[in-house]
């Protein structure tokens, strides 16, 4: 009877010191992700594989769809505003000025696209491939600001 008796067992302090541990667990874990994260370094898992596009397509292709793909932001934002002003799907006042800044953003970009130089734009586009060729090779650490590029 002596030890079925509550006195001799608390179960609150078991589930108290289950709690306790896991919270100093889930501490140390999130204290050591930065430290790994410094000593961690970039590189490509699978090496280019001939059925995938090369990296030079890849970006020439990022970089030749920018406008679409503004233009697609552009007109996603416009309906919303219009729908709101034509009182079909109401906005908050929040987000219907986030939407009206975004969209002079947009005309921002689009104008900055249309009217970059050929040059300047092919320049661009070979710093990119580098860059991305550079990420590739392992030249880069992550560290807690993002990758960064080694010491040479």
């Amino acid at each position: 009877d002596d030890a079925r008796s509550p006195s001799s067992h608390p179960p609150a302090t078991n589930n108290n010191m289950t709690k306790i541990l896991s919270a100093a667990a889930a501490v140390a874990m999130v204290l050591a992700v930065p430290a790994l994260a410094q000593d961690f370094q970039h590189q490509r898992r699978i090496p280019h594989r001939p059925d995938r596009p090369s990296i030079r397509e890849t970006v020439t292709k990022r970089f030749n769809e920018r406008e679409e793909h503004l233009t697609r932001m552009l007109k996603q934002r416009q309906d919303a505003v219009d729908d709101h002003h034509a009182g079909r799907r109401l906005l908050e006042d929040k987000e219907l000025a986030r939407h009206q800044h975004h969209i002079k953003g947009i005309h921002r970009k689009l104008a900055g696209i249309r009217n970059k130089d050929p040059k300047i734009l092919q320049l661009e586009i070979e710093n990119e491939i580098e860059l991305q060729e550079k990420m590739m090779a392992g030249e880069f650490n992550w560290t807690p600001e993002g990758l960064v590029l080694k010491d040479p």
